[in-house]
């Protein structure tokens, strides 16, 4: 006979029993549902410590009124994750960026990004951030600040990702604590060192973020970056230096720098204060929108301010088909003329002044578009040195006929060659009109307008006219640009209908699989839907699996999904049996991004994510990231 335990002892057995049963059921779902979120809870410890965090550090415990120190945003990125550099070499990424609030008492400046390094993704290199990066900046104190502690509103934004899955751009609020009082002493050495003040001449203060073209032209090619800005902007003064309405001033220009038998030598002399003078005047412009360039920039920004910047462009461009005349009146250039046998040295460099504030209407529209671009530069040097050279080049022309006064006689008369010159600006015109445009209307209005323009342009042009043997230079060059024209107009306008349409659905929902493109512009294998809710139901309509994608023009990671995984052979032939749709979730806080999460269980925010779902409507796997071509042909076998 076995003996039996006593009572009170099984009764103790039996309840550990049932609870260490009750554990266990609550594990299993709970493992389950960790496994459904993107297998093994990885992430979930890594939701427990931020990806990326950022911090202000001030130079020193505490600033005097009216004097100037470093500060920095010291940002650091989980292993294995990196950043979008400040200028990501592509257009689609979001860009590291600090931004500032200036106040009344302080105003930072000098804003430098630390160097980048070089990522492969695809084959594609990109221009990241990795591990510990220092983005430096310098704090003016106003001098009527009292003591006390302040903050300095800095944000700084960030998109990070690793070689799997892309996270959404989030903004950090990273306020610099400032204290004002007497001067402190210098903390965060391993920051910035010993120094922790800044002289407006020293090295840092010539230091400027690469946001604009310009700035980008220079930091890519070094030194030669400043020849060739420079050199488009000399080059683009000096082909307007040939436009129909800088040929009122050339009268007036004989007649300064001709008069009273001068000789060639004193000719050259005058004309070069003439047009030096008139250099000045633009660059003195460029310095003072490079030294307000944010208020400028913002201004410039602003929905009304493009508006009547689009219709200027449009109203001087009419005036170059003919439909009226904008020149300088003929009552200033009498006046102009008579003035000019004060002669000297004085009369050359006023007239000059004149000349820049009233030479060429058609002029304006051209150097607000450069204004725009050195706005943004944050350099008052560069701001100066670009507008002065454009006006060098336009002044080139002036320059010439002041010194050599008989080659007034070889420059091309009026006739239809000056009509064509017109006409041609006149389209140049309404293009930076769409330019402009382009911050306030979808790309696909401003592809469609553009193409529009340049097919007017190929067939009022006389582009697409017939040649004959006889023809000379100038028609056929009308041709070859009338060919172009044409050939960028058809690529444009079949680009726009393919993907959005204009009154009949996007037909790149009419074409076959093999050539749609998906909504990152990309050839597809696979013939994607993008309505989710009509796939779903046509999918439970015919008792197929469902294969859901997810993107965000910004996540790199999803291109390389799209490049690697999807546009394999194999996976796209086994992917003909599922129902595709891709779901474009942007942001994280938007409607649909909230439905699709809550509708899937899924517990935050990341991207690509792949949904495989079988013919009865249920999830049967989640996978976060890139996706290997075998593992994706692996578990889409699985599902029925």
């Amino acid at each position: 006979m076995r003996p039996s335990l006593p009572t009170p002892f099984r009764l103790e057995i039996r309840h550990l029993l049932t609870n260490i049963l009750a554990l266990l059921f609550w594990l299993i779902p709970v493992m389950a549902h960790a496994q459904l979120d993107f297998s093994g809870g990885v992430v979930e410890q890594q939701l427990d410590k931020p990806l990326v965090t950022a911090q202000s550090l001030f130079s020193i415990t505490s600033a005097r009124a009216g004097s100037s120190h470093r500060a920095a945003v010291v940002v650091d990125m989980a292993n294995g994750w990196h950043i979008n550099s400040a200028h990501p070499l592509q257009g689609y990424l979001i860009p590291a960026k600090v931004e500032f609030d200036t106040t009344a008492q302080f105003q930072p400046r000098n804003l430098a990004y630390p160097g980048s390094e070089e990522a492969t993704l695809a084959g594609e290199v990109m221009s990241v951030y990795s591990g510990h990066a220092v983005i430096t900046f310098d704090v003016s104190v106003s001098p009527d600040v009292a003591a006390g502690e302040y903050t300095l509103p800095v944000r700084f934004t960030y998109q990070p990702c690793n070689n799997k899955e892309c996270r959404a751009p989030q903004t950090l609020d990273v306020g610099l604590k400032i204290a004002v009082g007497d001067e402190g002493t210098p903390i965060n050495g391993d920051i910035f060192g010993s120094s922790t003040t800044t002289a407006p001449d020293s090295k840092s203060a010539q230091t400027i973020t690469e946001t604009n073209d310009i700035q980008r032209l220079i930091n890519r090619h070094g030194v030669w970056g400043y020849f060739i800005a420079l050199g488009l902007a000399f080059v683009t003064g000096l082909l307007l230096s040939f436009s129909p309405c800088t040929y009122p001033m050339i009268p007036i220009t004989v007649s300064i720098f001709a008069g009273q038998q001068r000789s060639i030598g004193k000719g050259f002399v005058l004309s070069l204060f003439y047009v030096g003078s008139m250099a000045a005047v633009y660059g003195i412009m460029g310095l003072i929108v490079a030294s307000v360039g944010g208020v400028f920039g913002a201004w410039l920004a602003s929905t009304p301010v493009v508006i009547g910047i689009t219709v200027i462009f449009v109203i001087f461009a009419l005036s170059m088909f003919g439909l009226y005349e904008l020149q300088v009146p003929a009552w200033l250039r009498q006046r102009l003329g008579a003035r000019a046998s004060a002669g000297g040295v004085g009369g050359s460099i006023i007239l000059g002044v004149v000349a820049a504030l009233v030479v060429s209407p058609c002029v304006g529209p051209f150097v607000a578009g450069i204004l725009l671009y050195i706005a943004t530069s944050g350099s008052p040097l560069i701001g100066f040195a670009v507008l002065f050279v454009f006006a060098l080049g336009l002044g080139t022309l002036y320059v010439i006929v002041g010194t050599f006064s008989s080659a007034i006689n070889a420059l091309p008369g009026s006739g239809m060659w000056m009509e064509a010159v017109k006409q041609f600006f006149g389209y140049v015109l309404l293009l930076m009109a769409v330019f402009f445009l382009r911050t306030i209307v979808p790309t696909t209005i401003t592809a469609i307008a553009t193409g529009l323009i340049l097919i007017a342009f190929a067939v009022f042009w006389g582009g697409l006219d017939k040649l004959t043997s006889e023809s000379r230079f100038f028609p056929r060059l009308k041709k070859f640009l009338g060919i172009v024209a044409v050939i960028v107009a058809t690529y444009l306008l079949l680009g726009a209908l393919v993907q959005s349409g204009l009154i009949l659905p996007p037909l790149q929902e009419l074409l076959p699989s093999g050539s749609v493109r998906t909504g990152e512009s990309e050839v597809s294998l696979i013939a994607w839907q993008t309505d989710l809710e009509q796939g779903l139901q046509q999918a439970r309509t015919a008792g197929r699996p469902v294969l859901i994608d997810t993107w965000a023009t910004w996540c790199v990671n999803c291109r390389v999904l799209e490049k690697r995984t999807f546009h394999n052979a194999q996976v796209a032939a086994e992917a003909g049996r599922f129902l595709p749709i891709k779901v474009q979730l942007e942001t994280s806080d938007s409607p649909i991004t909230k439905g699709f999460m809550m509708r899937f269980g899924l517990k935050f925010y990341s991207l690509p994510t792949t949904l495989l779902i079988d013919s009865s409507g249920k999830v049967q796997r989640i996978m976060q990231g890139v996706v290997e071509p075998a593992e994706m042909l692996t578990e889409m076998r699985k599902v029925n």
